[in-house]
């Protein structure tokens, strides 16, 4: 298992050498994404990741890595990079999150 901080290094380490998509809103589009297809394995993981990035908790496989197709990791990165530079208030984390996990509830995740 890795923990929330390993998850995203592997992540990173994954992705370096492949061009990345700009995603405007990080936030937004995952939520997008996440209500759009809640039951997608991607759209759980990427649930647990926004979870892990707001909260500073959870584990991850590294297998779940290759879950992710490349536009997912991409916004994968864009979140971790959001969460870094601070663009977005932690409330607006919190709410992305509640919108994925009652997006998940809804679909029965």
């Amino acid at each position: 298992m890795l923990s929330a901080i390993q998850f995203q290094e592997e992540v990173r380490r994954v992705i370096r050498f492949r061009s990345q998509p700009v995603v405007e809103n990080p936030l937004a589009e995952a939520v997008k994404k996440i209500e759009q297809n809640p039951a997608y394995t991607q759209s759980r993981l990427l649930t647990r990741i926004l979870t892990a990035l707001t909260y500073k908790r959870g584990e991850f496989r590294r297998a779940e890595i290759a879950s992710l197709d490349s536009e997912m990791l991409a916004m994968v990165i864009t979140l971790m990079d959001a969460y870094a530079s601070g663009t977005s208030a932690r409330e607006e984390w919190v709410r992305a999150v509640d919108a994925a996990e009652a997006a998940q509830v809804g679909a029965g995740g």
